[in-house]
Formats: structure tokens, sequence, C-alpha cells
């Protein structure tokens, strides 16, 4: 009997085991440029609502590999095998047999066979999801925020007379290389011919002299850090101590000054819609938190009778339902007495490989290129609609990626490798026009106040948490520090930021915005 249970239990190690191995072998092959952090955040913060497809493609992806790793582990702790395999070897006149399998050295010492199995899983794993490098910079520690952080309940920000509306299309995964060579892109054709020519005619803020866009620096590069460094101007970043996740208390980033609270104070209607659950990546909650922001997901769309469960596909529901929809919710905002800010975030985009609509053409040899194209021509649609409403006059639409594609291997393909990818960005119908907007250096934390500048709000000094106004020609942190050490800053602990800005503890914000304009004044008087 207990021969039988150490048998299970080498089993149950050696199959982790694999698992371990070839998952973290997998992870960094296909999201090379992902971090632990992400996953960390994920696990602890909501993954309800995952796509049950990406789930399939990763297990589709993995299993045989899984499968056939397991057997061979198991091949060297067999023993007491009936028919033994021998060689004979000759060596000086001698003849010498060798028993090749079963293998005497492991299967007689299984134990220290299979931990030595399972200490390479262990370092596999730990380098693979780049939990090395999450704890090495979790045991430093940043002033960067205390520095150069700039709550906007301090500065003056000034919204015109006549306020406008705001629509911003977060697109998932939209990035610059998608868009053709010849116009900036990295694709000997471009994927996204209407996205490219919407940037081509309006505002693009560009790291080049052509199209381009702004870098992900750590805590903005997946969907929920995408969404808060565009919004608030701060990455967001899961500390490993200091900090109680508390989600289910309602607040999130309660002390961090958002896009969300400054309209929400200036009388704006706020909504956002997105084709999932609203739950997966606390995005619910920080719109609730942060601006009261109606939530129009997956779950409401069910509750209001726009569809039904078996009417779920990919996220939740598609690209083509969202855009339909967001049509009705921008009239009915529209037509309240206050302005309103809008935001869709799409979905068919997302790894792996899109989800491809009925309706979309197959023009590519790809799926994932033929989702892109029908992404493209739904958003330049609704943009065309927009157009052609009463309200638009008054209403700026800022259309960007949420963050990089995440599906490294598929960029790659088509990508030189000195091309820089950047996230996606367009302003039509600014309230300002667009000065300084090529070969700039910047990251989607600079769209915050970019966003705002849009649509007529002046920002003293420009800045707002760690953002830049790109329409002004303040420099960046990036374009001052350089993407090495701003990135880095960024990993390290920082009190500030799990403290006050996860935390509540608002009077570290009050002292730090204190300690900051002095610096300021007398870094002028110097002058």
């Amino acid at each position: 009997m207990k021969k039988k249970i150490r048998t299970i239990i080498l089993l149950i190690i050696l199959l982790l085991s694999s698992v371990m191995i070839v998952g973290s072998i997998y992870y960094s092959r296909t999201y090379a440029d992902q971090d632990f952090d992400q996953i960390l955040y994920y696990i602890l913060n909501g993954i309800e609502g995952t796509s049950s497809n990406v789930v399939k493609e990763v297990i589709n992806h993995n299993i045989i590999a899984v499968v056939i790793l397991f057997l061979i582990m198991c091949i060297f702790a067999m023993k007491n095998i009936k028919n033994s395999i021998y060689i004979r070897i000759g060596f000086n006149g001698k003849k010498k047999t060798i028993q090749m399998f079963p293998i005497k050295i492991t299967a007689n010492h299984r134990i220290v066979y299979a931990t030595i199995i399972f200490m390479i899983a262990l370092i596999t794993t730990v380098h693979g999801f780049k939990i090395d490098t999450f704890v090495k910079y979790n045991l430093q520690t940043t002033d960067l925020y205390e520095k150069y952080y700039v709550d906007g309940r301090n500065i003056n920000i000034t919204f015109p007379e006549e306020k406008r509306n705001l629509i911003i299309i977060s697109v998932e995964s939209m990035e610059t290389s998608v868009c053709s060579k010849e116009n900036g892109g990295a694709w000997d054709y471009s994927i996204v011919p209407e996205l490219e020519q919407l940037a081509i005619e309006n505002i693009n803020f560009s790291n080049t002299s052509k199209l381009g866009g702004g870098k992900t620096v750590f805590g903005t590069a997946f969907t929920s850090g995408g969404l808060v460094a565009q919004t608030a101007g701060i990455p967001l970043i899961t500390p490993a101590s200091d900090y109680n996740v508390y989600l289910g208390s309602g607040k999130y980033l309660d002390n961090a000054y958002t896009l969300g609270d400054i309209l929400e104070e200036q009388g704006y209607n706020l909504e956002i819609m997105m084709g999932s659950d609203g739950e997966f990546g606390g995005r619910t909650q920080y719109f609730s938190t942060n601006g009261n922001y109606k939530i129009y997901d997956l779950n409401y769309a069910i509750e209001q009778g726009k569809m039904t469960e078996k009417d779920k596909v990919w996220w939740g529901f598609e690209d083509d339902k969202l855009f339909e929809w967001a049509k009705e919710e921008a009239l009915s905002l529209a037509s309240k007495n206050e302005p309103f800010n809008l935001i869709i975030h799409t979905a068919d985009t997302h790894f792996v490989d899109g989800y491809l609509s009925e309706f979309a053409e197959s023009k590519y040899e790809t799926q994932y290129e033929n989702v892109y194209a029908y992404t493209s021509k739904l958003v330049n649609e609704f943009v065309e609609w927009t157009a052609k409403q009463s309200f638009y006059k008054n209403t700026t639409i800022v259309i960007i990626g949420d963050h990089l594609g995440m599906q490294s291997e598929f960029y790659a393909s088509h990508i030189d490798k000195d091309y820089e990818r950047t996230v996606y960005n367009v302003i039509i119908n600014s309230a300002i026009e667009g000065t300084n907007t090529i070969n700039r250096d910047f990251t989607t934390i600079d769209m915050y106040p970019t966003i705002l500048a849009s649509i007529g709000v002046e920002i003293e000094d420009e800045r707002i948490g760690l953002g830049t106004n790109l329409f002004s020609a303040k420099q960046t942190l990036l374009e001052e520090f350089g993407y090495d050490y701003l990135d880095k800053e960024l990993r390290k602990k920082s009190t500030f930021y799990n403290k006050a800005l996860l935390g509540e503890d608002y009077y570290l914000i009050k002292e730090a915005d204190k300690k900051r304009m002095d610096n300021e004044i007398k870094n002028e008087l110097v002058k």
C-alpha cells in the first residue's frame, strides 16, 4: 500500500513538473513582453468572464507537449519491469553488458530524481514567468511618485465655457505596427486601412516622422493597466506586500484623481461599454469608484434583454453588437442637457487569434489579420456615423489601443528586428490644433492629460498624474529620463503608490504634492 502511495505521489510530482515546464516555456515564447505582475493582478483582482476560447487555445497548444514530457519523465522512474533491455559494449577486447531499461540510477533513486525534476521545473517557472524579476524589483524602492506625481486637485484645471462631449474608443491590442510600412507601420500591406487613414487625416502623436504611437511601461501593458494609464496617468501595479486587495469594499484607486473624477465634477454623464464581463480585471470597480460610470457590459446586456446567456460568444458579445448598441447609448447621452463621456472598449482583437465575425471578409492568410481588418472597418463606420449626428460638432473622438498585442509570435513574423512597436492613437475633431505631434517619446500614461486637452481643457503646467500633455511643448517623463530609467523605477516598490493611491492615506499625496511644488519653485529661483 505504501509503495502505491509513493508511486502516486511520484506521478503527481512528475505531471505537475511537466505542466510547469511546458507552461513556462509556452508563456515566455508566446507572451514574451508580458510581466508576472499582470498574472498576479488578474489572480487577485478578478478573472470572471475569461473567454473559454482563450483557455481552450492554451490547453490545445500545450496538452500534447505535456503528455510527451510526462511519459518521458515516467520512463526514467520505471522499475521492476519483467523484460529489461540490455546492450553489450566491447572495450579493449572485453564485452560489458549494460542495462538500458529500466534506467537503474533514476529508478533506484526515485525520490532524488523527482526532487531534481521538480526543482528544474520550479526554476524554469520562476524564470519563464519572470517571477525572479518581479521579486528583484520589489526588494527595491523608488521615490518617483513623490517627485513627479501631480495631483489634479491641487492644480488649476480649466474647462471651456462650452464643454465638449468625449468619446473614447479603446481598441483591444491595437498597435501601429499593423499599418503599412509606407506610412510608419511594420506590415508590407495595411491590415487596418481605415484606422491608418484616420490617423493620417487627423491628429496622431507619433514617436517617428510617420505614423506612430506611445510606448507601454511597466503596469500598462495589459487591458486594465492600459485603461488606468490612459485615464489616471499612472500604471496599475500589484504590490508584493503592503496592500490588502479590497475590491469587495467597492474602493479602487480611490485616491487617484482620474479622468472620470474630473468629468463627474464638471457635470458630465459617464458611461463605459465593453463586450465582456466588467468584473474581469476589476474594470467595473475602477470606473465605478472613479467617476461613477454607468457600466454597460455582458451582464447589463443580459439584464436589459439585449441578449441571453446562450447568445454569449468570445468574451461576451461581439464588437458588431457593441458598436450597434453604442449608437443607441450615444444618442441617449446626447439627448440630455449635460455633456457626456462614452468609453467603448472592444474585445474581438484579443489574443489568441481574435474573434472573426460572420460578417467579416477573409482577405488575408491568417485569422488574426482578418479580425484586425474587420475591427478597423467597424471603428471607421462608427466614426462616420458619429460625424453625421447633430452632437458631433461639439464632440471629440479619441481612438487608442489599450496596449500592445500580446501574441508576440504573430507580430514577430511580420516585423523587422529594428522596428519599435507602439500603441495606436488618433484624435478626431479636437478642440485644439495638433502641434509637436511627431518624433515624440511618450507612453500611454501621457494620453490622460492629452485627452483632457483635446476637449479644450487647460492644465496648469501641462502635467497631471505622471502624464504630460502632448499638445504642449513640455517634455514627457520618458523624454526627460529615457525608457530604461522610467520603466525600472515603476517596477520598484513605492510606499506612496501602495499606501496613498491604492490605500487610504491621502495625507501622503498632499505632502508629496507640497514637496514637489516647493522643489519646482526652488528650481525656478535657481534658474
